[in-house]
C-alpha cells in the first residue's frame, strides 16, 4: 500500500482539512485529478454521501484515479478523505446550499428577474463568506503600492478589466486596460516594470492569452493578481495573489455582480486606508467635469 504522505509533503505545518490540502497541491494535479479537485471543492458538502464509484462517474475519472487523488493530498484512500470531510463539515456551516441554487432554475419560467437576482445574491454571499480577508487586504495594499496597474481579460473578463481600470483611475490610481488588438498579448508587457502590476480576470472559458500574459509577468518578476472563479483555475499558480469569486450563472455568460462587489470593495478598502490621496483625486475629477460642464446640477 502506498505510504500516507506526512504533513510536510502536503504543505507542512499542522494537519489541515481536505479543502486546504487540495488547494496546496492544485498546481501539480493531472487533468483528471484537476476534475476531481474541482468537483470536491464545488460539492464539498455532498461528497461525504457519495461512493468512490459515484465520484468517478461524476468526474469522468476511474475509481483508481479517485483513490490516487486522495493519496496525492495526504490520505490513505477515499474512505480516509471522507472521514476528514465529515470532521471538517462539523466545524463549518454553508451560508447557502448548492441545492438551493439548483432549485432556482425551476423558477426561471415563472419569474426570471427574481431567479437571476437570487443567483447573484448567492454568488455575493459566497464571496463574502469565502474570501480570505487577509488576502483581500494584501491585494488592496499591493494595488495601491503599484506604480501602474495594467488590467487584462478576454470575453466577459474584458468587461471586468475595463471596469476595474475605470474604478482605479477614479480613485487616483494609475491604471490602463491592456488592448486585445496586438498579435501577441505579450507585446504590451515590454514597457512594464517590476514596480507595475498586472490584474488579470480569468473566468470560463479560460483564455490562453490571459495565461500567456501571466506567464510573461511571472518570468519578468512583475507582480500579478488574478480574479477567477475557483482556487484550482489555471491562472492561480501564475499569480502572486488570487481572489476567488463565484460566477455561477443560468446562461453561457458568467454572472458579474459578485465581481463588481469585489472591485468596489477593493477601492473602498484603498480609500479608507489612504483617504487623503483618494479624496484629492475624486475632488480633482469633479472639478474637471464641472469646469467642462459635463455634469448636470441637481437643480438644473
Amino acid at each position: 500500500m502506498k505510504a500516507k504522505p506526512s504533513n510536510d509533503e502536503t504543505g507542512g505545518g499542522e494537519d489541515r482539512g481536505p479543502r486546504d490540502r487540495i488547494l496546496a497541491a492544485a498546481a501539480s494535479f493531472s487533468r483528471r485529478q484537476q476534475a476531481i479537485a474541482d468537483f470536491v471543492l464545488e460539492k464539498y458538502h455532498e461528497v461525504p454521501f457519495l461512493s468512490v464509484l459515484e465520484i468517478a462517474e461524476c468526474t469522468g475519472a476511474s475509481e483508481a484515479t479517485v483513490v490516487r487523488f486522495c493519496q496525492r493530498i495526504g490520505y490513505s484512500g477515499y474512505s480516509d478523505m471522507k472521514t476528514a470531510l465529515v470532521d471538517a463539515l462539523r466545524q463549518e456551516m454553508q451560508a447557502v446550499s448548492d441545492s438551493s441554487v439548483e432549485s432556482l432554475s425551476t423558477d426561471i419560467g415563472r419569474d426570471s428577474l427574481s431567479a437571476v437576482a437570487q443567483l447573484e445574491q448567492h454568488n455575493i454571499r459566497r464571496l463574502v463568506d469565502g474570501v480570505d480577508k487577509q488576502e483581500f487586504r494584501r491585494v488592496a495594499a499591493t494595488l495601491f503600492k503599484a506604480d501602474h496597474i495594467f488590467t487584462v481579460g478576454y470575453g466577459i473578463s474584458a468587461y471586468h478589466a475595463d471596469f476595474a481600470s475605470y474604478l482605479f483611475t477614479e480613485h487616483g490610481l494609475r491604471s490602463t486596460c491592456l488592448e486585445t488588438r496586438f498579435t501577441s498579448p505579450r507585446e504590451q508587457l515590454i514597457t512594464l516594470r517590476p514596480s507595475d502590476l498586472v490584474l488579470a480576470f480569468s473566468f470560463p472559458p479560460y483564455s490562453k492569452q490571459t495565461l500567456e500574459i501571466l506567464e510573461e509577468s511571472k518570468q519578468r518578476g512583475i507582480p500579478a493578481v488574478v480574479v477567477t472563479d475557483r482556487a484550482t483555475a489555471p491562472s492561480v499558480p501564475l499569480a502572486s495573489h488570487a481572489l476567488i469569486v463565484s460566477s455561477r450563472r443560468m446562461t453561457f455568460t458568467n454572472a458579474s455582480a459578485a465581481v463588481h462587489v469585489l472591485l468596489n470593495a477593493l477601492v473602498v478598502e484603498i480609500a479608507e486606508r489612504h483617504r487623503g490621496e483618494t479624496v484629492n483625486a475624486i475632488s480633482r475629477i469633479n472639478e474637471i467635469l464641472r469646469d467642462k460642464h459635463y455634469l448636470v446640477d441637481d437643480d438644473a
